[in-house]
């Protein structure tokens, strides 16, 4: 299927049209605040994403668009996007994939500028190899590196710097002692299905979904097949039994760390653990729990207070921001947990005036699915990586990437 070639603008244009962006955002952001205090007000009041990313308006949810995969397509993107501010890399789950794009976009249906994973924009099988992937889950740029969880070959790829060309390849390999190994397994090396690989002070952590832990390196690996140092969420790095204590997880799906606070996305679970100081041993309990009201509780459920399969977890510094994928929105927190099952303030995705809407792409909030998205429902998110005053929200079942002012 053709793909159409991104516009041309004069730069006089381009001023015009950075400046409605910020305008757009502005409005947004001031419709947000007024809506928390609308005493009770019955219009609906849905957050309204700026840009959108894989599909050419806000109304498209096609997979591919409904063709074949290029450059400004996606399929079924499933975990956090990654940016340094300037760059967008996106994990094309089911087009085996990821795509780099130059700027971030400012407007709707813009197109990939690189491909990893693919040697053309329109190739999407999955393979093992150097420059080959399988069912990539999430991305991650940090110290000057690009992290991919390549899920499908049970293996964490990393670049050491950020690539600029269509099938750079990874320098390392974590998982696998070789790029043409992809094999499962559970110990100290091995991986099985990775869904997250985030770098934070040094670390590199990884969100080992199949495992049901976290594996943490206390300093970034150097050559293939590196052990890891600690695991959370199991006893030691042979044990894989899920659980709901505070030192345990079921299937965890994403993981955010500043260097020295810790969130894990126990999307099993239907809960988000926090720990307040990055923790140094094997096994360590978490502080705080979010999505349950203490550790021994694991039940799903719509409400300012609790999650339904919570997929992607972000912060930046004082906000978390967590894709409560069952649920259909994203939820927002404003300050790091001191108690544990604290509410929500603010949801994407559903109406600000209430927290106990679920319903995919349901615009006019009336319990039913709609025939078509919108730029203010999502339906199965599960990616929310906040960065520099903008949500990115990976809309898994919309095959999309949504764009949100902060």
């Amino acid at each position: 299927m053709p793909v159409p070639a991104a516009p041309a603008y004069p730069e006089t244009t381009r001023r015009l049209q950075r400046a409605a962006v910020a305008a757009a955002m502005i409005a947004a952001s001031m419709l947000a605040a007024c809506s928390s205090d609308n005493d009770g007000d019955d219009d609906l009041d849905l957050i309204e994403a700026f840009a959108v990313v894989g599909q050419s308006d806000f109304l498209g949810a096609s997979p591919n668009r409904g063709g074949g995969a290029g450059a400004g397509t996606l399929a079924q993107p499933l975990g956090n996007v990654a940016t340094d501010g300037t760059r967008l890399f996106v994990a094309d789950t089911a087009n085996n994939r990821v795509l780099g794009y130059s700027a971030i976009p400012s407007t709707d249906g813009v197109v990939a500028d690189i491909v990893l994973g693919q040697a053309d924009f329109t190739s999407n099988v999955g393979a093992t190899g150097r420059s080959r992937m399988a069912l990539p889950a999430s991305v991650f740029i940090g110290e000057g590196r690009l992290v991919v969880a390549d899920s499908g070959n049970n293996r964490v790829l990393i670049w050491n710097s950020v690539p600029t060309q269509t099938g750079a390849a990874p320098d390392i390999v974590v998982g696998q002692s070789a790029f043409d190994s992809s094999g499962s397994g559970t110990s100290q090396t091995r991986l099985a299905f990775p869904t997250s690989a985030v770098i934070a002070n040094g670390r590199l952590l990884v969100a080992d979904q199949n495992n049901n832990r976290v594996l943490v390196w206390n300093s970034l690996p150097t050559t293939n097949g590196a052990a890891a140092d600690i695991v959370l969420g199991q006893p030691d790095f042979v044990t894989r039994v899920a659980d709901d204590e505070a030192e345990e997880m079921n299937r965890p799906a994403s993981v955010w760390s500043d260097g020295f606070r810790l969130l894990v996305a126990d999307s099993g679970n239907h809960r988000i653990l926090a720990w307040s100081l990055f923790p140094q041993e094997i096994g360590a309990e978490a502080d705080y729990v979010i999505g349950q009201s203490d550790f021994s509780r694991s039940s799903p459920g719509t409400s300012a207070s609790t999650l339904r399969t919570p997929f992607g977890i972000s912060a930046d510094g004082t906000r978390i921001y967590v894709a409560d994928s069952g649920n259909n929105r994203v939820l927002q927190f404003d300050s790091f947990p001191i108690a544990n099952g604290v509410q929500a303030s603010r949801v994407f995705g559903q109406n600000q005036g209430s927290f106990s809407a679920s319903t995919a792409n349901d615009e006019d909030q009336d319990g039913v699915v709609d025939d078509t998205p919108s730029a203010g429902t999502v339906s199965g998110a599960s990616g929310a990586f906040i960065y520099n005053g903008v949500l990115y929200v990976s809309d898994r079942n919309n095959n999309r990437v949504l764009l949100f002012p902060q």
